[in-house]
């Protein structure tokens, strides 16, 4: 591991610091989630609580990244890998996974976008992402956000203002479902639970035709004129 990857892995989000209490209903709602949806081979970045394992049950490959140290020793049942890294650098082959399973870790990377894209490699065509992310709200709520980030530079620590569902779509993801959550205390940052998954053939196809649509010299760019 290098310096910049001990930099990276020592960056933790402040709902995984002790003394700061998670939004346990956001939480809950994602665990269920999770228990209905991960099966088969999983990757699972930022686990940070033994609860997060509980609702694993059909799983034939675990891999675990960014996961607190003291994890290592529960649910042996499921064998899970525990691998060092930066999630803009999966040490995964390409469609290695049905579902990933992403919690607070995007503000805890330098190229969340990267991350993204990167999950995406690593999913299956059908796969699912299932995430839970702190965001920038819109508004003065957000610039307020901003402003805290700004003061905070330098600091490892987690970024206040990744703007999360403008950097999924950006990876090439489709959000299927989102959920939003106002926490009523601490950094008051939304969260935002949800599922994802790379593009549908048919729709990159129809998106390729609409980038480079076959046209004669002189047609205009609609049809029936």
């Amino acid at each position: 591991m290098t310096s910049g990857d001990a930099v990276r892995s020592a960056t933790v989000c402040h709902y995984k610091r002790a003394g700061v209490a998670p939004p346990i209903e956001m939480i809950e709602r994602f665990r269920v989630l999770t228990g209905k949806r991960a099966a088969g081979r999983v990757l699972d970045i930022g686990a940070f609580l033994l609860e997060d394992l509980l609702a694993y049950r059909h799983i034939c490959y675990l891999a675990m990244l960014g996961a607190k140290p003291d994890l290592r020793s529960e649910r042996p049942d499921l064998a899970p890998e525990f691998v060092d890294g930066d999630p803009a650098d999966l040490p995964f082959p390409d469609d290695a996974f049905d579902v990933v399973v992403c919690r607070f870790a995007l503000c805890s990377t330098e190229k969340p976008q990267s991350a993204l894209s990167e999950i995406g490699r690593v999913l299956r065509p059908v796969g699912q992402l299932l995430f839970l992310e702190h965001t920038r709200a819109p508004g003065v709520v957000g610039q307020a956000q901003d402003r805290a980030q700004e003061m905070l530079r330098g600091c490892r620590r987690c970024r206040l203002n990744v703007e999360v569902m403008p950097q999924l779509y950006r990876a090439g993801l489709v959000v299927r479902r989102a959920d939003w959550y106002w926490p009523s205390a601490h950094v008051r940052a939304p969260l935002v639970q949800g599922i994802a998954t790379r593009p549908d053939p048919q729709y990159e196809r129809e998106l390729a035709w609409l980038r480079n649509p076959i046209r004669k010299p002189g047609d205009p760019p609609w049809s029936g004129r």
